[in-house]
């Protein structure tokens, strides 16, 4: 395992588990000190101290993305006690499934304030300490295929994703002339918590078991298999990396070729 990343400070937002524990993972095992933020401390606490286990350096923070002054206070802690971030990646986020003439406005409301809100706000906090201490540095934002295209069932989902890819390309405007890369990946189907549940709640609205909504996705799919965590960690962490240095507000695809725009 190389060691891109030793003596860095990263913070992953969404990290108990699925792509942002993943991500963590990764981050720490190649040099990072991780500030691992979630909504659920108990799971964040608990990959810390694998990561502390395995010989990397990591801090657990409960966080509720949903809101700017939590977001804010985090933030600053991690500045006090791992150093000033220079890595972010952006991977809290929520899905639920309604008929698009059910889609309630709490719903509607709670998607996007943690899936774009969130995310601007948690990219904004860390840039600004960035740019204070004149550091330069990446941050990636998880959006998905789904804000590619349309989603009958997940209107609010997919246009927060589209939203986060919108939110990369302005802050690598923004953010470019004090040396910061601002990028997006879009997963596809990924083998997480989130996935199955969405797959649970398709079945329930069109009909069918998960083991099938999950058969008809995969068939959607060139690669012709399911992606994992490992998939979307190579793909962040190149991006936050020197290789990916002059990439900047771009969406990436991961998803094994389903989806080309």
């Amino acid at each position: 395992m190389s060691r891109r990343f030793e003596g860095r400070t990263a913070v992953v937002t969404g990290a108990a588990r699925g792509i942002g524990a993943g991500v963590a993972r990764r981050l720490a095992a190649e040099g990072a000190a991780v500030a691992i933020a979630d909504l659920s401390l108990e799971g964040v606490q608990r990959l810390t101290e694998e990561i502390e286990a395995a010989g990397g350096r990591a801090a657990a923070f409960g966080l509720d993305v949903g809101s700017p002054e939590q977001i804010e206070g985090v933030v600053e802690e991690v500045e006090r006690r791992l150093g000033t971030p220079t890595l972010a990646v952006t991977c809290a986020g929520i899905v639920k499934s309604y008929p698009f003439l059910e889609l309630p406005k709490e719903a509607w409301d709670q998607t996007l304030d943690v899936n774009l809100k969130g995310t601007f706000f948690a990219l904004q906090a860390v840039a600004r300490r960035m740019v204070a201490a004149q550091l330069t540095g990446s941050l990636v934002a998880l959006s998905s295929v789904a804000g590619r295209g349309g989603r009958a069932a997940n209107v609010d989902y997919a246009a927060s994703k589209a939203g986060v890819i919108s939110v990369i390309r302005s802050a690598a405007l923004a953010l470019a002339a004090h040396g910061i890369t601002v990028n997006a990946i879009c997963p596809g189907v990924v083998d997480t918590p989130m996935t199955r549940y969405l797959h649970e709640e398709r079945s329930r609205l069109e009909g069918m078991t998960p083991e099938e909504s999950l058969a008809s996705m995969l068939k959607t799919i060139p690669l012709g298999r399911i992606e994992t965590v490992d998939d979307v960690a190579n793909a962040v962490l190149f991006l936050l990396s020197e290789e990916g240095s002059y990439i900047t507000g771009q969406a990436l695809n991961v998803c094994g070729g389903q989806v080309f725009s």
